[in-house]
């Protein structure tokens, strides 16, 4: 019973040692440098603008030239973030930049979650269960109104705010959206 308890205790430690290196070398002030770029990208896709969308993505990469580095962790994240913005500013069609924007969106709620941004920059994470051939999609927006990135024109206000991630959380009036 003692050694499984040592384990138990061995592990948790490991467990916040690898967290703590995710916090410590994201800052909420780097995140920030690719917030913008990122939601320039989910409002072009929003308007089937496939080249301001390259253009918010070469400026996202632009921003990750700034990215910590060091560890075998750190770097993954890097690369989680890099690879799926490359693709967009490398797009040929709205359907590859969408489907790239998916894997990018995923990668920066949870960057977001785990370092979080600076204060005043609200974000919502909204979700349309009809994107990506019905698998679903989420994605980050500035505000509460509906903007699908992954349809535009066709079905703009598809889908529904899911929650706040970033921002003045004390506004518990969240409006259930379109949801189709």
């Amino acid at each position: 019973m003692k050694s499984i308890r040592t384990i138990i205790l061995g592990l948790s430690l490991l467990l916040a040692n690898i967290a703590q290196a995710h916090d410590d070398a994201f800052k909420p002030g780097f995140v920030d440098t690719l917030v913008s770029p990122y939601l320039s990208m989910q409002k072009a896709l929003s308007s089937d603008d496939l080249s301001d969308a390259q253009i918010g993505a070469k400026s996202f990469l632009k921003s990750m030239e700034q990215a910590p580095s060091g560890s075998k962790r750190v770097d993954s994240v890097v690369e989680d973030l890099y690879a799926p913005a490359k693709s967009i500013a490398q797009a040929t069609t709205l359907a590859t930049a969408r489907e790239a924007f998916a894997t990018l969106s995923t990668k920066m709620e949870s960057l977001i979650a785990h370092v979080g941004v600076p204060a005043g920059t609200d974000l919502y994470l909204a979700h349309c269960p009809m994107a990506l051939g019905g698998k679903g999609g989420d994605w980050l927006q500035a505000d509460k109104t509906i903007t699908n990135p992954y349809f535009g024109a066709m079905m703009l206000h598809c889908g529904s705010i899911q929650k706040q991630v970033a921002g003045d959380t004390n506004d518990k009036s969240m409006p259930a959206g379109h949801q189709h």
